[in-house]
């Protein structure tokens, strides 16, 4: 069955609060519960995000590969607390780091398909202020950390074959790794 988990998120911006969600899907085993899938997507983002991340709700639904009818809300949990990194420069809001999988399909001009999220992280690690106002490459071990996070994303630890995939079911090839693009990108809130 495909299960969508949702964290919303939300920071200050511009003097009034910003929510943001990141939604996942993943295809998972019978093995493997809503809850589990919820509960192991928020402990893995908490580990990414900044302290100046506020996580308010998750949410988990499926199968979210199904029709509206047979779609059911599985969990649904209100947050408290934030995102465990403590950096040395807030990032500014509207810019994300993006993760990006290679999905194996070419579309109709033949380019490349990807899965992308973008993760409105909060603030950076590394002591580079360029970098987190968008102006040059993210460092390394920033990069690195958001790599990490990707591939734990990909397939989940701890949860017996729960796997990522696009919002339709179909999984990404087995040997596919995330790719951090080299800047942080601009991802305006949506109003």
């Amino acid at each position: 069955m495909i299960i969508a988990v949702a964290v919303n998120k939300h920071f200050l911006w511009r003097g009034s609060r910003e929510d943001f969600t990141n939604v996942w899907h993943y295809d998972t085993s019978v093995d493997t519960t809503a809850q589990e899938l919820a509960d192991a997507v928020v402990a893995k983002e908490r580990t990414v995000y900044g302290r100046n991340v506020n996580f308010s709700k998750v949410q988990a639904w499926g199968p979210a590969d199904g029709t509206k009818a047979q779609n059911q809300m599985l969990v649904q949990q209100v947050l408290t607390g934030t995102g465990e990194v403590n950096g040395f420069y807030d990032t500014a809001k509207e810019l994300t780091a993006v993760l990006s999988w290679d999905t194996g399909r070419v579309n109709s001009r033949g380019g490349k398909i990807f899965l992308r999220k973008y993760m409105h992280i909060g603030n950076m690690t590394s002591g580079d202020e360029d970098s987190a106002k968008g102006n040059t490459a993210i460092p390394a071990q920033d990069r690195d950390r958001y790599a990490t996070f990707g591939t734990d994303m990909k397939n989940l630890v701890g949860l017996n074959r729960a796997s990522i995939c696009d919002r339709l079911g179909r999984r990404l090839p087995l040997n596919t790794n995330v790719k951090v693009l080299p800047h942080l990108r601009i991802r305006q809130f949506r109003r």
